[in-house]
């Protein structure tokens, strides 16, 4: 799907959380198991599988199942502590997770197999808002088309999500400090 633009989730998922909470390494981590699902189009020009195979294209590398693997394998590099382990787990989920649900808003292409080994039937979410049906798969339009459809809902979602945090920094050290946010000072 996002030729230019899956691995922004996993950044902005990072920032939203806290560049010093996940750190630099965690979130390049983050940033290539969003475009690693991917990597099956190599199964497809081996031809060890079709395009539309369970091992082709969205199939098992956009499950669940993989994300959360990919996830739990990720973690072991977390360092010590199991939580540690389990926010890297975590964190590398989502990310991996980030690009069948960006692949599954795209208005063209196939489906994902979303429940991957359980069902290798192919899924589609209801709602598909990004206009990509006549956009070249490379291309400023493409780019154009991903900035405006995911990089600035990111870029919106994030701020919101930084400010939200700011603001209850700020009320939570007041309290701290033994005043509450509507006290007047007099």
């Amino acid at each position: 799907m996002a030729t230019y633009l899956h691995f922004a989730p996993a950044i902005a998922l990072a920032v939203a959380a806290g560049v010093q909470r996940v750190g630099w390494r965690l979130t390049l981590a983050g940033a290539c198991f969003a475009v690693l699902p991917d990597a099956d189009f190599a199964l497809v020009t081996l031809g060890l599988d079709r395009y539309n195979g369970p091992y082709g294209h969205r199939g098992f590398t956009h499950s669940i199942a993989f994300a959360l693997a990919l996830g739990a394998f990720g973690s072991l590099w977390a360092g010590p502590g199991w939580r540690r382990r389990l926010g890297a787990a975590t964190f590398l989920a989502l990310c991996t997770l980030s690009h069948p649900v960006l692949d599954g808003l795209l208005d063209r292409g196939i489906c994902s197999a979303w429940l991957w080994p359980l069902d290798d039937a192919r899924l589609c979410l209801d709602w598909r808002p990004v206009p990509m049906r006549g956009v070249p798969l490379f291309g400023m339009e493409r780019f154009r088309q991903e900035l405006l459809w995911i990089g600035l809902p990111l870029l919106l979602i994030t701020n919101a999500v930084l400010l939200l945090r700011a603001g209850w920094h700020s009320v939570r050290s007041l309290r701290i400090n033994g005043s509450t946010p509507c006290a007047t000072q007099g």
